[in-house]
């Protein structure tokens, strides 16, 4: 469980951050079309372009807290039972800034750019296409009131949801496991992306890449399900008031 509380606490303020510039982007992409039949046609390429914007702005602010995160959770049993001393969130920060300075806070940037920038992209558009086609197939109810005053489909939004998480991994497995070995190195063993990936082919194989694909696609259902559920309510709250 270690390093639980620091993303537990960081997860919502990135999301927030994310969905945030995205929306912002999103309307003013569509401000810039000139028609509601420009608006239209664009719409699904305005949602790729405002997710892959978000994307990049917000793997700035992500991966300084993933760092930690990490650290806090391949190095926190070498801690308590080596040096009997468990690591805290602000502790890793202020060991981090004295060893390498405010660039350590950013190693493991470049992968994470892979991972975040093109597939959240990707992320935003697979939702929106998914719902949309749920939307209009006989299989699911479309839209409509709720008895507590609400329009939004649970199960069209938790399908999609959880479709478009699982999707957008599935391209970046292998970008997200070498950023978590990058920042779990201290010692800066290994010297960039490649690097990375050299060493740990000739080491384990062109399996090490895809270590904990499985994991990382089972929980990439649930999490992003529950995401969306929060995002559209969140979102007609605010629309309400």
């Amino acid at each position: 469980m270690g390093g639980m509380m620091f993303p537990m606490m960081s997860t919502g303020a990135i999301n927030s951050i994310l969905f945030g510039i995205y929306g912002n982007h999103l309307r003013q992409l569509r401000r810039v079309c000139h028609s509601d039949y420009q608006r239209e046609q664009l719409e699904y390429h305005n949602m790729f372009l405002a997710g892959s914007v978000a994307g990049f702005v917000q793997s700035f602010i992500a991966c300084p807290m993933e760092l930690i995160k990490v650290r806090l959770q391949t190095h926190c049993y070498y801690n308590d039972y080596i040096y009997g001393k468990r690591r805290t969130a602000f502790g890793t920060f202020k060991r981090i800034l004295k060893n390498d300075g405010i660039s350590g806070l950013y190693r493991g940037l470049l992968p994470m750019m892979c991972r975040d920038v093109l597939p959240y992209g990707i992320y935003m558009l697979v939702y929106r296409q998914a719902a949309d086609f749920l939307d209009n197939t006989q299989f699911v109810r479309k839209r409509r009131a709720h008895p507590d005053g609400s329009n939004i489909n649970l199960v069209v939004t938790t399908f999609a949801g959880a479709w478009a998480g699982v999707l957008s991994w599935v391209c970046v497995i292998p970008f997200d496991v070498v950023k978590t070995i990058m920042q779990a190195d201290e010692n800066h063993k290994f010297r960039g992306i490649l690097h990375c990936v050299r060493v740990n082919f000739r080491a384990y194989g062109w399996q090490s890449i895809f270590r904990g694909s499985w994991m990382l696609l089972a929980r990439a259902i649930p999490f992003n399900a529950a995401t969306f559920l929060g995002y559209e309510y969140s979102l007609e709250l605010c629309h309400n008031y």
